[in-house]
């Protein structure tokens, strides 16, 4: 069955995040074992929540893969910079080329 929901495009957006974290304890008579968990709500902009529980040392790759990301993110932004200040000065290079060329016509 559709969904009577309007169709949007693109990703709804994260508004609001909210995690807790669980431990189940088990025991047995060989053993005693906490294990946590960590459960992730996302409030999205379309008003709907989406939650996810995942293991301890799986938050801990998504927050490296996050962390990378964010690097790689600032990299890029410091490389758009330098290609910018690059481009600017080929600009202004080619400014005055065109300048004497122009003079030169002009004389």
């Amino acid at each position: 069955a559709m969904s009577a929901a309007p169709l949007r495009a693109g990703a709804a957006r994260v508004t609001d995040v909210s995690w807790r974290v669980d431990v189940t304890l088990s025991t047995s008579s060989a053993h005693k074992a906490l294990r946590p968990s960590v459960v992730l709500a996302l409030r999205l902009d379309d008003g709907t929540t989406e939650t996810f529980e995942c293991a301890l040392d799986r938050v801990h790759a998504l927050r490296e893969a996050v962390a990378t990301l964010l690097n790689e993110m600032d990299w890029a932004g410091r490389e758009v910079e330098g290609v910018r200040e690059i481009g600017a000065r080929a600009q202004a290079g080619f400014a005055k080329i065109r300048a004497t060329i122009d003079d030169g016509a002009a004389a």
